[in-house]
């Protein structure tokens, strides 16, 4: 059996589309649909009427790019970005408040007049009739923003302002300052058709940011230099005039910036002349001093003879001490000198030929000897001849070197002795020389920085006379022949979605982000636990159904009492549980009034408050819960003691209520006593109903269930989270409750009052009022419609 409702609810499924679904979820607010279209759309006609028409001005601008081939620009010329750097960099300074408020001085827009409309107010930019010139905008507050009174006297040639009357075309004082009044040439006051004028005085901070706010500027292309400069104004003409002066402030900030920087180097040069001038005049009086005080004529030209002398003594010094090394070396080669060895030290630096004829004679006889050596006995008469000549030659040469080396000792001694003296000589010059070389080295200083600087202060003269800008206006300008905004027709396709996107945005919001269970629908994808009853939300209080009461939710509970013989209840069956899955679900209002409606019938009725925890059934029957069934499982009570009938008038009810809460609820379902107490309630009345604790929270209901007949399951309509339903289909899968129903509970309306369709069944009944049940006269005429109208917006 439940196979075939999960298959037969799997079939109805497919065979909904999405039309079908955007029907069931947006049909029955459609009238809402209509009205927010008509409403969206006569707001955009009334937009459109009176709408302050936007115009778009264009102008171009070029960027110049730095021609001078410095190491950076050959870096940014490689760099695929380098380009885009500068520009970017200008678009921030056009961009600049700097040069917003340069441009609303050099424009004077501090004043502007507005012709007074019955919806809107219009510009008066040169158009009429006076034009106010502030002298002193310094004056004005920066975050002024005001409307002054304006009242025009065409024929006595004045203007008041706020009630103070000024004259026009002369200078007066007001509280921004000077101001000029002018009249506009060409006015006609006669062609005026508004209802006066009034004047708005602004200050810089106001003003610039209004116009920054409105202009938009971009590079024409990724790699390009030219700039796009727009701003959207409501009047063409003032929107050109201030793209214009941009650019125009754009360039002369350019100018100028250049200018400075040559300005502040020619003062710098200027006033380091007169420095330098100064100090030279002072330098070359000290010397023209000194030496006429000294009777110096030309000292340094004697010093410097004393200097070459020296040094010429140090180089016939060194060409001595060269000699002498010379001279020591061969005589350690001669005294030293082996046969075998045939070579001759260098004789660098030696001049005397009697001894470099001895040596090549020396050297001439060995080479001689190591040859016939070779060839001839030691006891040849050739080799001993030469033997012998080698010996003589040895004796002489050493006598040669001793006095050679006798003569440049004593050479060398005189030239010490003329470097002692020169040196004395030197050492003996004045210290007054030393001061006037020192005055001398100071002037050469102050002669060379005064050249520079006034090399420079041509230079600085050329770059100040020759300074351009770093950009070209390409373009002026310009404003479109139509306005940029707003657009009729987009407009009105806009309006039309957006009165659409707004409702269904609504429901659609209200619906995604409830997680709650909100349909019939929710609970049959949910679980396929049986649905038997769906009780409608009321708000007359707790106790829905008494005798002869014909609400519908107590038809409801009717219809429930008799749905209850289908799921078993009759003769021995007639212990019921109810539960739900949190706090706040409506078990204990659907036991009590499920009771009430039984008890009705001529049954007796035993309500059994088992909600030890968190008990409710007493506060909604205003009777005391203790004692109770907690003292009756402790074994302080009798059933006598706790056995209540709460309904006056009605002696078929009876209420067992919670008791003292204890601290071990589960413990005292499971002490033994229960089953008596079920047992004999069960003998003595027709029906038991036991309003337990929820599910979720604790065990109390699973503990009671195998006392139960049947199980009602209370899920409440936007209280219920929807992850509970998988839980309902676990305890329904696994029986741990018995016999599990479900009842839906808390049903509100959906959709327009007389389109409504009913939240519980996914699809409406009649006009929406519910099952069809029966009312009195009093909601037929209104009462209660009335309030299920408010319920839309829930």
């Amino acid at each position: 059996m439940q196979q075939k409702v999960i298959n037969t609810r799997t079939k109805r499924e497919e065979h909904t589309g999405l039309l079908e679904m955007i029907r069931h979820k947006y049909q029955p607010y459609w009238p809402l649909f209509v009205i927010a279209s008509i409403i969206s759309l006569s707001i955009a006609y009334v937009y459109l009427r009176y709408a302050t028409p936007l115009y778009k001005m264009t102008s171009s601008l070029l960027i110049k790019e730095d021609t001078r081939p410095t190491e950076s620009s050959i870096i940014e010329m490689m760099d695929p970005l380098g380009r885009g750097k500068k520009v970017d960099n200008e678009i921030e300074i056009l961009k600049s408040r700097t040069i917003a408020k340069t441009v609303v001085r050099n424009l004077n827009l501090y004043g502007e007049v507005f012709e007074k409309g019955r919806i809107r107010d219009i510009s008066m930019y040169k158009k009429g009739p006076l034009q106010f010139n502030f002298i002193d905008p310094d004056l004005i507050d920066p975050n002024e923003n005001r409307i002054v009174e304006l009242q025009y006297d065409y024929k006595g040639q004045k203007v008041a302002l706020d009630g103070k009357s000024y004259p026009l075309n002369d200078t007066v004082h007001t509280e921004w300052g000077r101001m000029v009044i002018k009249a506009v040439p060409g006015y006609n006051p006669a062609g005026q058709h508004g209802e006066g004028f009034y004047l708005r005085v602004a200050g810089d901070k106001v003003l610039g940011g209004v116009f920054l706010s409105n202009l938009k500027i971009a590079a024409a292309t990724k790699n390009s230099n030219v700039l796009r400069l727009e701003y959207v104004d409501a009047v063409p003409q003032r929107g050109m005039d201030l793209l214009n002066e941009v650019m125009k402030a754009y360039d002369n900030a350019s100018i100028d910036d250049k200018n400075k920087t040559a300005s502040k180097t020619m003062a710098f040069v200027e006033d380091r002349l007169r420095i330098i001038t100064a100090e030279l005049s002072q330098v070359e009086g000290q010397i023209q001093e000194y030496k006429t005080n000294e009777g110096i004529v030309d000292i340094g030209e004697q010093s410097k003879i004393f200097l070459n002398a020296v040094q010429d003594n140090d180089v016939r010094l060194s060409e001595a001490d060269m000699q002498l090394s010379t001279l020591s070396a061969v005589e350690q080669y001669v005294r030293g000198k082996k046969t075998e060895d045939n070579l001759v030290p260098a004789t660098l630096g030696i001049a005397d030929a009697t001894l470099l004829g001895l040596l090549s004679k020396l050297q001439d006889a060995e080479l001689q000897y190591e040859r016939l050596k070779k060839t001839t006995g030691e006891n040849s008469p050739v080799l001993a001849s030469l033997s012998a000549q080698i010996d003589k030659l040895r004796p002489a040469i050493m006598d040669n070197i001793t006095s050679l080396r006798a003569n440049l000792e004593a050479s060398r001694a005189k030239l010490s002795t003329q470097n002692n003296r020169f040196m004395s000589m030197l050492k003996g010059v004045p210290s007054k020389e030393k001061t006037l070389l020192e005055v001398s080295r100071q002037q050469a200083i102050k002669n060379n920085i005064y050249t520079f600087l006034l090399e420079k202060r041509e230079e600085t003269q050329l770059q100040y006379a020759a300074a351009i800008s770093d950009s070209r206006i390409i373009d002026l300008a310009e404003a479109e022949s139509f306005p940029f905004s707003p657009k009729k027709s987009m407009v009105m396709a806009l309006a039309l979605i957006a009165g659409i996107a707004v409702v269904a945005g609504f429901i659609a919001v209200k619906d995604l982000m409830n997680h709650k269970v909100m349909f019939r629908s929710d609970i049959e994808k949910g679980t396929s636990a049986p649905i038997i009853a769906e009780i409608m939300f009321d708000k007359s209080g707790a106790i829905a159904i008494t005798e002869g009461k014909r609400t519908p939710v107590a038809e409801q509970f009717r219809a429930l009492r008799t749905s209850l013989s289908y799921i078993g209840i009759n003769g021995d069956n007639k212990t019921i549980l109810v539960t739900s899955s949190i706090s706040g679900e409506g078990k204990s209002f659907v036991a009590v009034n499920l009771a009430l409606s039984l008890s009705l019938t001529k049954k007796k009725v035993v309500l059994l408050e088992f909600d030890l925890r968190k008990p409710k059934v007493s506060k909604i029957l205003n009777v005391p819960h203790h004692p109770g069934i907690s003292n009756y499982l402790v074994g302080h009570s009798s059933l006598n003691d706790i056995l209540k009938q709460p309904i006056e008038n009605n002696e078929y009810m009876y209420l067992l209520s919670a008791g003292v809460i204890p601290p071990n609820p589960t413990e005292l379902i499971l002490n033994g006593r229960l089953e008596h107490l079920l047992a004999t309630l069960r003998a003595t009345f027709d029906y038991v109903i036991i309003d337990s604790a929820p599910v979720g929270p604790v065990t109390d209901a699973r503990l009671l269930a195998p006392f139960a007949d049947a199980t009602l399951y209370v899920v409440r309509h936007e209280r219920t989270p929807k992850f509970n339903l998988k839980m309902i289909e676990d305890l329904y899968e696994q029986g741990d409750l018995g016999k599990l129903n479900i009842v839906f509970n808390g049903l509100k309306m959906r959709g327009v009052p007389g389109y409504a369709y009913a939240y519980g069944g996914g699809y409406g009944y009649g006009n929406g009022q519910g099952y069809g049940y029966g009312y009195t006269e009093d909601q037929k005429n209104g009462s209660v419609k009335k309030g299920r109208f408010t319920k839309i917006f829930k």
